[in-house]
């Protein structure tokens, strides 16, 4: 293995084979990969000037670790999106949402997959916002998201950020979604419908758990302007066997139908237990060389699932 100046030149090699400028067709930034060592961006920076004066060894033993733990995810099954039901209901709200400036509500039981197909229309389309809140997220933290999102300064008071949204949205195609709204406060809540609905004339989409339907109607008096608002309601329910086999065939196009009961009994009508459970699945295939997974297979990787 040859070294300079200390260096393990093979690792730095393969390191910053992956870790660069995604423009140049790098898979991760070097802020990125700095925040996954727990190093800061400075010392990757000198590491790759190779003037890093700090404990070398140390740094490369967590870049080893790193590029590890990169080859398991790449090795990690990789399944097509697949055109299930549940996905073109929800593509169909969010295009509503955004065509006709409305806001729509989607709520469902965690692992339904409405994350997911969120992040897929935001990734298709250019002119869609995905913000994920959390229980954090105060007006002024959701303001910022929002402006960071839109690629705009977040300096200035609350008012002057709020005006910088509403001009850079007015007249534009865009459809901001937020997903786990039932995190946000009534404050928050009123706020993207007056500030992003009304003011800016942009769709919205609320998406959460169930409980996001029981904020806005127990409190309709408080949130009747928002409600009133709403254009599209979809309920996600639990995944269909139908959509189940679209997503397995995505991947096993050609497996029996009591091997997909199998998958479907499994995954609890769950899509990401089933996602998981697939790729477990392959990863068994892989380790014992099977083309196809069979009873024994599915049962095995099933078992050690997390409920």
């Amino acid at each position: 293995m040859d070294k300079k100046d200390g260096m393990n030149e093979e690792l730095y090699q393969k390191f910053f084979a992956l870790v660069g400028n995604p423009d140049e067709g790098k898979r991760i930034s070097q802020a990125k990969a700095a925040q996954a060592l727990g190093y800061s961006s400075a010392v990757v920076s000198a590491y790759k000037n190779r003037t890093y004066n700090g404990n070398i060894k140390a740094f490369e033993d967590a870049v080893q670790a790193w590029l590890k733990r990169e080859e398991r995810r790449i090795e990690r099954l990789q399944i097509p999106t697949a055109e299930t039901d549940t996905l073109g209901s929800i593509r169909k709200a969010l295009s509503i949402a955004q065509d006709e400036a409305d806001i729509a509500v989607i709520v469902g039981d965690a692992g339904t997959g409405k994350t997911t197909a969120l992040r897929n229309y935001a990734a298709e389309s250019h002119s869609a916002i995905f913000i994920e809140v959390d229980a954090s997220f105060t007006k002024n933290v959701l303001v910022a998201s929002i402006a960071r999102a839109l690629g705009l300064d977040t300096k200035g008071g609350m008012s002057v950020v709020i005006s910088r949204i509403v001009d850079a949205l007015k007249g534009r195609d865009t459809v901001i979604m937020i997903d786990e709204a039932e995190y946000l406060s009534d404050g928050s809540l009123e706020l993207v419908r007056r500030v992003i609905n009304d003011k800016a004339q942009t769709g919205v989409v609320l998406c959460g758990l169930p409980d996001l339907r029981y904020k806005l109607e127990n409190r309709r008096n408080d949130h009747h302007q928002l409600t009133s608002r709403v254009g599209v309601f979809l309920e996600v329910k639990k995944m269909s066997k139908a959509d189940a086999a679209k997503i397995i065939g995505a991947v096993w196009p050609r497996l029996s139908k009591e091997t997909l009961e199998l998958f479907v009994k499994a995954s609890k009508g769950s899509v990401r237990t089933l996602t998981k459970l697939m790729g477990r699945v392959h990863q068994t295939m892989a380790i014992n060389r099977l083309d196809e997974p069979d009873e024994e297979v599915i049962q095995a990787a099933g078992e050690i699932l997390m409920e």
